[in-house]
């Protein structure tokens, strides 16, 4: 089976498994939002911001390092899993040490013991680092897929009970935690399984692979979460809630599935990097695929804001509408470049890739700290400037490492880009016409618009992209059509 194929059908699986996942999470969560406050949410925005990265600290990017090496001898294997355990451990216990001084930092005695709990899936997901990092090496997503798809159900339905029992922030700490629980359980009674030697001699290679990327991970994720940091120190933790709130539903297609893209590309372009125009034209033809769904998808969000957050949400949570309005404006930008700096990573340019982590570490957050200054609404739209800018610095260079033309990039972007425009000042148009509407009966007429205003823009001047979608819905699918035929 060729690369491509292969890639394909690992994608198949993983998104099957993030669409039924998310499916049954988003369908629990429009009841658990309104079980729980903003005030919980903000509470867990915070406890994420100190577990995510030092999960990225104790994780080593040792995963990556078992998907790096095709040929990783099995000693070697034991030796990456006795230090992934040994610094799971060691980061577990520090958190957990530390609690009292994160909560303590965010003026927010409440954070201790959250803190202290949600630790623990350091530990728990260092213990499955090996069956996690053989089957995504060898694009063996099946059974990932099936993983994913029961976590997802436990997550949400422990995290819907005790939000029911009125546990509050407790019913997301948990929730995710049983989550992870599963995951690892799940990994370890059906994946590949390794006894843990507890020595790193012999390893230095692939310490050395996986501590450069961890260094430009742990920085992306400290990026990335600089915004509840420092929107912190100017908002409340009800308006954090609120702002995490409208980021996980602006960037649900990218935290969902540009984590399954990379986690595929990765090994995926690792195996064709000796072949650059197959390559590039993979990249070109993925950036234009990604592009024609989620320009539509995320700022269709953006233009029914006020009538989705009306009807999903209820009433508590409408002073969310402006951060809903402002933050999906972003995201189809996001996804193509985060392509980008994928496959230029998996062609070895870590010093490259290391560049623009600090580039983008410099701008975003002063962004942010500037923004945060207009409250709510001026953190969501530091975005908008803070994010162009730093793509101004490090996308040209990251475009001639991989050697596609910027004119390509933006070629691959621009129709859709248009469309999803059109769509936008139509529903904003017909919503004045609708003035008066029930909500629901609004949410349902404008969505309906926007999606036949899209494809209607698309079919007039660029057809190819929607043939594009097309054939690739068909390969995932099973048809039998090449996923690159246009």
């Amino acid at each position: 089976m060729s690369i491509e194929r292969k890639a394909i059908s690992a994608l198949k699986w993983a998104t099957a498994a993030k669409f039924v996942a998310q499916t049954v999470s988003w369908a629990g969560t429009l009841v658990v939002v309104r079980l729980l406050t903003p005030d919980d949410y903000g509470l867990m925005a915070k406890v994420g911001v100190i577990c995510a990265i030092a999960a990225a600290i104790a994780e080593l990017g040792l995963e990556a390092a078992i998907v790096r090496w095709a040929d990783l001898a099995r000693d070697d294997l034991r030796k990456i899993y006795g230090v992934s355990l040994l610094f799971g451990a060691g980061m577990t216990l520090a958190v957990a040490a530390a609690a009292p001084l994160f909560a303590h930092l965010f003026h927010e005695p409440r954070l201790t013991w959250p803190i202290a709990c949600a630790s623990l899936q350091i530990m728990i997901g260092a213990i499955a680092i090996v069956p996690s990092g053989m089957w995504t090496r060898d694009l063996e997503f099946r059974p990932l897929a099936k993983i994913e798809m029961s976590v997802g159900v436990i997550n949400i339905a422990v995290t819907l009970l005790l939000a029911y029992l009125g546990m509050g922030v407790w019913a997301l700490v948990l929730g995710a935690l049983a989550g992870a629980v599963v995951r690892s359980s799940a990994l370890l009674a059906f994946g590949r399984r390794v006894k843990p030697l507890f020595s790193a001699r012999g390893i230095g290679e692939h310490l050395k692979f996986g501590l450069t990327l961890v260094g430009n991970r742990v920085s992306y994720i400290a990026l990335v979460q600089s915004d509840i940091v420092i929107g912190s120190a100017f908002l409340s933790t009800t308006e954090i809630g609120r702002y995490s709130v409208a980021m996980q539903l602006a960037t649900l297609p990218m935290s969902k599935l540009m984590g399954t893209i990379n986690q595929i590309m990765l090994p995926a372009i690792a195996r064709q990097q000796d072949d650059l125009p197959r390559v590039r034209q993979n990249l070109l033809k993925s950036i234009g695929l990604i592009s024609t769904i989620t320009f539509p998808s995320v700022w269709g969000i953006s233009a029914v804001s006020p009538e989705l957050v009306r009807v999903l949400f209820g009433e508590k949570w409408l002073e969310m509408v402006p951060a809903l309005a402002i933050l999906p404006l972003i995201v189809p930008i996001r996804m193509a470049s985060a392509m980008l700096y994928t496959t230029s990573l998996a062609l070895g340019n870590r010093v490259l890739d290391l560049r623009n982590t600090i580039i983008n570490f410099i701008l975003l957050p002063t962004g942010f700290y500037i923004g945060a200054h207009w409250g709510l609404t001026g953190l969501s739209a530091s975005w908008l400037i803070s994010v162009p800018l730093a793509y101004a610095f490090t996308l040209p260079a990251v475009a001639r490492a991989v050697g596609v033309r910027m004119t390509e990039l933006l070629a691959a972007c621009a129709a859709p880009a248009v469309a999803a425009g059109v769509m936008y000042g139509a529903v904003v148009a017909l919503r004045l016409a609708l003035h008066g509407w029930p909500a629901v009966v609004t949410l349902g007429v404008l969505s309906v618009a926007g999606a036949l205003v899209y494809f209607l823009v698309m079919g007039l001047i660029a057809r190819h992209h929607l043939v594009t979608v097309r054939n690739f819905i068909r390969s995932m699918v099973g048809g039998n059509r090449s996923p690159n035929a246009a």
